[in-house]
């Protein structure tokens, strides 16, 4: 395999060692406009965040791989989509289908399988039981809140989840009277456009959000059309000691998938795909506070999936008139769920202990002769526990889990964390984790006797402020992986053993005369030792991620320029796979003040060096394309 050329890019070198010549530049310079907060600040305990141990924790005390995207930083990139949101983490790949508006999007975590990471809405588990898989185009970003990361197995907290979790979390229910709301239009080439609208307000009682959205194109790339309508609601009633919420949505993202008459390995057939996604989640959550220290939260939660693929006819063959049903492939995912936890949070000592029953059914249908195959079903149980202890400057964070699958073994998932704050301004942090990935329901199905993937993991890292105005996480990462499912054949089997290693670095500044910038690098490569026909030695994966930023305040003026690398490893790339380049995207916006309303007017480019990024010639990416589009804040 020839090495990547990350740096050697014909449509992108100057530009990346222009930001990177920056670097030193902005975290050396002058001083900024601003001057930084005490270097105490940076690890106080308002930085919160729930996905480590299922309960609010102090950023300072997690000692795993995480990320924190908040909505303010997701209403800046003016993206369509969550996997463009993710795709600019460190330790984040997504080899996007082409980067249509919508489409298939993988997601994989520090090198590890698509089916190996755990992602969350609102608390429900929407990873598909067909394929193990999760298709995050039904999300509407509009909705996020926040979105936390874990980059590693975090099977102590969450059962099967052995790559890393993605917890989305959306926004609040209202609580003024006079309701806010926000409207944002875009318009683009191929006449692609979206338009999106929320409402929230409420009063001491009873809070409510509301989101309506419609995004549309006709296809920037061989006519990949795609359309998705999606409705989003919550409603909060705060009762004494107690708060009870209720939402749920709804999202149908649909879109052409292949071309099969122009596809290379398969040219000259009558037939193209036609992807349709309907998807219904709802949560119903009850928090009650017993005393200053001791929460009991319980939720219901269920996800609906309704996946068809159909196969039409092209009108130019055998196949009929154009749009002609020729053939269809369904897969209808229920998924229901119930948990509920025991939240102890004293001075030194917080602690945890929760119960989850989750019930999966999928049924597969084929047609046009409709054949409907015998429901598959599973039942998973879990109980977990953990605690963090804070001694000074350090802090221990032990956790256990068992789960029972009625389709595959019972599994124990312990883990230990610890940090040390070295100085105010320097953290350390280091974890050891056993994890899984159980089978999902096909694989189960084809075969029963098939063991889970079983993995310890281990990660060390150090976050610092140590040099001046520049924020530096980097983490280095071992994974050892029994049991690994050969997943190229059918019936899938346990192969034996992979070992997966490498660095996550993730590096920012603070802004100088409104110049900033962030850059991060990840690095994983792959041992496999299978049965002596699959194994696979020094099997590299890179990402990396470049984004300049410019904010001028008086005038509300901010400009930024991202580019976004991958290289694929083996087991993503297809023999006619492209990866050699750095997509950048370019965004101009303009702040604005009316008397009825605030907001952003921004003009955004993307792929404007029309650079190649695709793991297979048959869903090629588009080039430069261009759109327009206006924030309402009311």
């Amino acid at each position: 395999m020839p090495p990547p050329y990350f740096f050697c890019s014909r449509t992108s070198a100057s530009a990346t060692f222009f930001l990177l010549a920056l670097l030193p530049a902005l975290s050396n310079g002058a001083e900024p406009t601003e001057t930084p907060a005490p270097m105490s600040m940076y690890f106080d305990d308002s930085q919160m965040v729930e996905v480590a141990t299922r309960a609010p924790k102090p950023l300072r005390q997690v000692a795993e791989i995480v990320s924190i995207i908040t909505a303010e930083e997701i209403e800046a990139m003016h993206v369509q989509s969550v996997a463009e949101i993710l795709s600019r983490e460190s330790g984040v790949l997504i080899p996007f289908s082409g980067r249509e508006i919508l489409g298939d999007e993988p997601l994989y975590m520090l090198g590890t399988q698509r089916q190996q990471t755990l992602m969350l809405l609102d608390g429900v588990r929407i990873n598909l039981n067909s394929n193990g898989i999760v298709v995050p185009n039904f999300i509407p970003v509009g909705i996020i809140k926040r979105i936390e990361i874990i980059k590693g197995p975090a099977s102590s907290v969450w059962g099967s989840a052995l790559g890393g979790v993605v917890n989305i979390i959306t926004k609040d229910a209202g609580k003024s009277r006079i309701p806010a709301s926000n409207v944002s239009v875009s318009y683009g080439e191929a006449n692609t456009r979206e338009l999106t609208a929320d409402l929230a307000g409420g009063n001491e009682k009873i809070g409510y959000y509301a989101y309506a959205g419609n995004i549309d194109s006709d296809g920037l790339k061989n006519d990949r059309y795609s359309e998705r309508n999606a409705v989003y609601g919550k409603i909060q009633c705060n009762l004494p000691n107690s708060t009870l919420v209720a939402s749920g949505g709804y999202s149908d993202p649909s879109f052409k998938s292949l071309d099969w008459y122009n596809a290379s390995w398969f040219g000259g057939a009558d037939v193209y795909d036609d992807v349709s996604n309907d998807n219904v989640w709802g949560t119903l959550y009850l928090d009650t506070r017993f005393t200053d220290r001791l929460n009991l939260h319980l939720a219901v939660q269920r996800y609906k999936n309704d996946f068809t693929d159909e196969f039409r006819s092209l009108g130019t063959g055998i196949g009929g008139p154009k749009g002609n049903l020729l053939y269809m492939q369904n897969w209808q995912d229920t998924d229901t769920n119930f948990n509920g936890a025991l939240n102890w949070a004293g001075e030194n000592i917080s602690a945890n202990l929760g119960v989850e029953s989750n019930r999966s059914e999928m049924i597969k249908t084929t047609g046009p002769l409709i054949t409907v195959e015998d429901p598959l079903k599973e039942e998973r149980r879990g109980v977990y526990t953990n605690a963090t202890y804070v001694l000074g400057k350090f802090s221990i964070t032990p956790g256990l889990r068992y789960d029972y699958h009625s389709n595959s073994d019972e599994l124990v998932s312990p883990s230990l964390g610890a940090t040390y704050q070295l100085a105010d301004d320097t953290l350390l942090r280091a974890s050891v984790a056993r994890g899984f990935s159980a089978p999902y329901l096909v694989m189960a199905k084809n075969n029963p006797g098939l063991k889970p993937e079983i993995i310890w993991a281990y990660q060390a890292g150090i976050e610092t402020f140590r040099i001046p105005y520049l924020t530096t996480k980097l983490t280095a990462f071992y994974f050892n992986v029994d049991d690994a499912w050969q997943t190229t054949s059918s019936p899938n089997t346990n192969e034996g053993k992979v070992r997966r290693h490498g660095i996550d670095l993730d590096l920012r500044t603070q802004e100088f005369h409104g110049l900033s910038l962030r850059s991060n690098f990840t690095y994983s490569t792959e041992d496999s030792m299978g049965d002596g026909s699959t194994n696979i030695e020094g099997d590299e994966t890179y990402t990396a991620n470049l984004i300049f930023g410019y904010r001028h305040k008086p005038s509300g003026i901010r400009a930024e320029l991202a580019g976004n690398y991958i290289w694929y490893n083996a087991n993503m790339q297809t023999d006619t796979h492209d990866s050699d380049d750095i997509l950048w995207d370019a965004i101009l916006s303009k702040d604005f003040s009316l008397p009825a309303c605030r907001g952003d007017l921004f003009l955004k480019s993307h792929n404007i060096f029309n650079g190649n990024q695709m793991w297979d010639v048959d869903y090629p990416n588009p080039d430069r394309w261009v759109e327009v589009g206006a924030m309402f804040k009311f």
